[in-house]
């Protein structure tokens, strides 16, 4: 079991207004979420008080290092790539229960080597938020859940010097240390070199089990497609998916690296031509980061609930989120037109790999 260092820390939740009133504080942010809910944090960070410092942190640096690069978050790693809660090293959530952040001083228990980078950050305050789920059920210009965690986690009269009518800016450094590209490009010169195009199919995740495209063979089939109309693609799948020829999957690529998974990814993100995948981590960091064409697929929920809009990307919606009346929730119907996304909605649950392929041809016409 690791040395343990023992902090005292203000330690609370997202509700109540205490957060939004913190003037020169050094915050210490617990995040022990996905990857998608660190993507999201990156548009909510410029909104956040400038007179205090923040530090963001989880058990499981493949996460953390997403703000690699940040003027405003400094991620504390913990030396240890693999996510979790603190368990293994005998510190479950820096022994630190999410009912007990009331505003009140704790002590929290910060593990080695993580307790070397918390001890030179040295917070006074420690935020910890279930970042809760809205669906769609809070209107503009809150209607995402980043934005409505904005609501809670900003005074009001900061966030009324923000043109929030416009989206939210991501603050999130998307390049990788040039060692980190050099490595990556060296990895994808034998599967897709110069005069290829590469694209990347996220059809799972870890996320809710509705969210995911099919067994892989719909991915499969849609590679197949694609190369169909221009043999130069070759593909890469985040699923560990056979897709077929002139194919890879991230895992057997990049698997040995010692750099934790987004550090990798930023440094990946710069080869893709196309982006195909569900709401899950890999697709809402390439929205985010822009510049990629990039096709998402919904089939259980809608864009609107998580994505500020991207001039790249397109969104084919399954009949069951209609059905639903998912699109009518205040999150769809509330917004403004500069903030729409570029949605096709189909009449099927399900989205047929021909139709993801005609959607993408289109995309990058």
């Amino acid at each position: 079991m690791s040395a343990v260092s023992r902090f005292v820390v203000r330690a609370m939740r997202e509700d109540r207004g205490r957060f939004a009133a913190l003037r020169d504080a050094r915050a210490m942010i617990y995040w022990p979420h996905g990857l998608g809910d660190w993507v999201t944090f990156g548009a909510v960070a410029p909104l956040l008080e400038p007179s205090n410092a923040y530090a963001m942190t989880r058990f499981g640096d493949d996460y953390v290092s997403i703000f690699e690069g940040s003027s405003i978050v400094r991620p504390l790693a913990g030396g240890v790539r693999r996510i979790g809660d603190g368990a293994t090293a005998g510190t479950p959530h820096f022994g630190l229960r999410l009912r007990d952040c009331n505003g009140r001083a704790a002590t929290i228990e910060v593990p080695a080597p993580m307790d070397e980078a918390v001890r030179k950050f040295a917070p006074d305050t420690l935020l910890w938020t279930d970042y809760p789920e809205t669906e769609g059920r809070t209107p503009y210009p809150f209607h995402t859940k980043a934005r409505n965690l904005a609501r809670m986690l900003v005074a009001t009269e900061r966030l009324c010097g923000f043109d929030l009518s416009a989206p939210l800016a991501n603050s999130i450094d998307f390049s990788a240390p040039p060692e980190t590209q050099r490595r990556i490009d060296e990895r994808l010169e034998r599967l897709a070199p110069p005069e290829t195009r590469l694209a990347v199919i996220s059809r799972s995740g870890l996320t809710a089990p509705r969210k995911n495209w099919g067994d892989g063979s719909e991915a499969r089939a849609f590679a197949a497609a694609l190369r169909r109309d221009r043999p130069n693609w070759r593909f890469v799948s985040m699923d560990d998916d056979d897709l077929g020829e002139g194919s890879a999957t991230f895992r057997a690529l990049f698997g040995d690296l010692d750099d934790p998974f987004a550090r990798t990814y930023k440094a990946f993100a710069r080869r893709i031509a196309l982006f195909v995948g569900i709401p899950a981590g890999p697709l809402h960091f390439i929205l985010a980061r822009g510049g990629i064409p990039t096709l998402g697929l919904w089939l259980s929920h809608h864009p609107d609930w998580y994505d500020e809009p991207n001039a790249n990307a397109m969104h084919l919606v399954g009949s069951y989120v209609r059905e639903r009346g998912f699109d009518r929730r205040p999150a769809s119907i509330t917004k403004p037109p500069s903030l729409a996304h570029r949605l096709v909605y189909l009449d099927t649950p399900n989205i047929a790999a021909e139709t993801v392929a005609e959607a993408a041809i289109a995309l990058l016409t």
